[in-house]
C-alpha cells in the first residue's frame, strides 16, 4: 500500500458554470466517500460554512471566487492508502460519473503530474489505475497490496 494525496478538478455540465462545477464536484465527494475508504475533503469550503449534506468533507482554505482558481469549490484532496483495491474504485467512480453526463471534464493531479479525462472509453478505468501507480496483471485489474 501507498499513501497518497490526489487532487481532482472537476467541471460540471454546464460550461462556464462556477456553480455547476461545485454541485458536481460535491456530488463526486459523496459517492467517493460512500464508495471508498479515502478522505475526501473539498478544498475553498469554510469550516463553518459547510452545509449539512456536505458535513464530513471538511473543508479547508478560504472561500474560492468565481473562475477555479486554486482552492475552488470544484475541487476535492483525496487522501488515504491508495491499495490497488482503492485505486481501482476511485478510478470505476470517478470514469462512472463522466459516463453519466454528471461532470464534463476531471483532471487529477498528485503534485508532479495531471491527467485529464473528458470523454471516458473502454479503457479508460485500466488507464486512470496505471496512471495511479497500479500495473496492470492478466485480468486487467491491477495488482498490489490491499
Amino acid at each position: 500500500m501507498n499513501a497518497g494525496v490526489l487532487t481532482l478538478v472537476v467541471s460540471g455540465p454546464v460550461p462556464g458554470s462556477a456553480r455547476g462545477d461545485a454541485e458536481s464536484a460535491s456530488a463526486l465527494a459523496r459517492e467517493l466517500h460512500t464508495r471508498t475508504i479515502l478522505h475526501v475533503v473539498r478544498t475553498g469550503v469554510d469550516e463553518p460554512a459547510v452545509s449539512p449534506d456536505l458535513a464530513g468533507f471538511g473543508g479547508t482554505g478560504p472561500s474560492a471566487r468565481k473562475g477555479g482558481a486554486a482552492g475552488s469549490l470544484a475541487e476535492l484532496v483525496v487522501t488515504g492508502l491508495f491499495s490497488a483495491t482503492t485505486v481501482a474504485a476511485l478510478a470505476q467512480v470517478a470514469v462512472a460519473f463522466l459516463e453519466r453526463g454528471a461532470a464534463r471534464r476531471i483532471t487529477l493531479r498528485d503534485g508532479r503530474r495531471t491527467l485529464t479525462i473528458s470523454a471516458p472509453g473502454e479503457d479508460t478505468e485500466q488507464m486512470v489505475i496505471e496512471w495511479l501507480g497500479v500495473p496492470p496483471t492478466r485480468n486487467g485489474t491491477g495488482r498490489g497490496a490491499d
